[in-house]
């Protein structure tokens, strides 16, 4: 709780009752008015705390109540509109805000009404209800504004939920299209050094070499997806691409130039040919891989074709995710599959973002 927040206590509104008193200094009321008007008041305390923490109908009648006793202690000697004052208050916490307006309104007509029809002194009555009208606005506007701060705060806390949402999807994402080739080439290392172990040890040992730089390549990979700066270079994964695909026996041709495209869409098409490489190696049971990178007007189309099974990669996590980065970028995801092999195409604007 701030310092404001703890004296902006509904109580300190209090401090205006003492001007109930004021006539009382010129003209001095009965024994009987003034015992009626300590009830009145205490009645009055009474109502007023229970009204803090009261909506609707039973604000309303706890409004009404407040008025009425303002009227019965307009009998007493007293500025009983100050009391109307406070039952203009409360019936200004009214939603919505148009219940609240017709409230305060028919508050301050009842008042005035009340005073002409006993002949109370105008300058009394007058002032206390234009004090009606006019609380009653604040009240409504600082009620209005309170609402409008409830919904930002609301609306800012949805949006942090879609943020951390969306995080935990790119997290997701970049660990799946990063870990996959990296793990797949661990695995056909790890497995051709088993096999080297005991006819070649060296050629083993290089192999078991190559998983650990993988497996290093692969945390750095995993810590630069977690901070959000993969940095992914589409001539590096080319690279990396054509040592996965030799490890798996698989011939690998590569047609165009990587060096020369922007960094945004080199990230984005890096993506792409990384869970392309994986699905080849892990599902077609392909010879041979071509990747070839087209100039087209407006963007960018890059071509990984197999001649594998062409049936075997169905949509799953990795192509849904593809799709998704693709799409936000502006560009699209094409794939074919047939007896001939599979033909995936990825499509993007020059310039897009990761």
């Amino acid at each position: 709780m701030t310092r404001w927040e703890a004296i902006d206590h509904p109580a300190i509104w209090l401090a205006y009752l003492p001007l109930f008193f004021i006539p009382w200094f010129i003209k001095l009321p009965s024994p009987a008015q003034m015992v009626w008007a300590g009830i009145g008041l205490a009645v009055f305390l009474g109502v007023y705390f229970l009204s803090l923490k009261a909506a609707g109908w039973r604000l309303i009648a706890l409004a009404v109540a407040a008025l009425l006793l303002s009227f019965a202690l307009a009998f007493t000697n007293s500025n009983w509109t100050v009391i109307a004052v406070y039952a203009a208050a409360m019936i200004a916490e009214l939603r919505p805000a148009w219940r609240a307006s017709l409230g305060v309104g028919v508050f301050a007509v009842a008042s005035a009404g009340l005073a002409l029809a006993t002949g109370q002194p105008a300058i009394y009555w007058v002032l206390g209800v234009f004090l009606m009208v006019m609380v009653g606005i604040g009240n409504i506007s600082r009620a209005a504004l309170q609402d409008k701060n409830r919904e930002l705060a609301a609306a800012q806390g949805e949006v942090r939920q879609f943020a951390a949402a969306a995080e935990r999807e790119r997290i997701g994402r970049d660990l799946h299209d990063l870990l996959g080739r990296t793990l797949t080439l661990i695995a056909i290392k790890a497995d051709l050094a088993a096999r080297l172990a005991d006819t070649a040890p060296d050629k083993a040992t290089a192999e078991m070499r190559d998983v650990a730089a993988a497996a290093r390549e692969g945390l750095a990979e995993v810590r630069a997806a977690v901070s959000g700066m993969t940095g992914a270079s589409l001539a590096r994964e080319i690279a990396g691409s054509k040592t996965a695909l030799a490890a798996a026996g698989i011939a690998c041709e590569v047609e165009g130039d990587a060096e020369a495209i922007d960094p945004g869409t080199s990230a984005v098409l890096a993506m792409a040919l990384r869970e392309a490489v994986t699905n080849v190696i892990r599902h077609s049971g392909a010879r041979t891989c071509r990747i070839a990178l087209i100039q087209q007007s407006g963007g960018l189309e890059l071509k990984v074709t197999d001649d594998g099974d062409g049936q075997a990669v169905r949509p799953g996590g990795g192509l849904a995710g593809l799709t998704s980065r693709l799409t936000a970028a502006g560009g699209e995801l094409a794939i074919e599959g047939d007896t001939r092999g599979t033909r995936l195409t990825a499509r993007v604007p020059q310039g897009a973002l990761a």
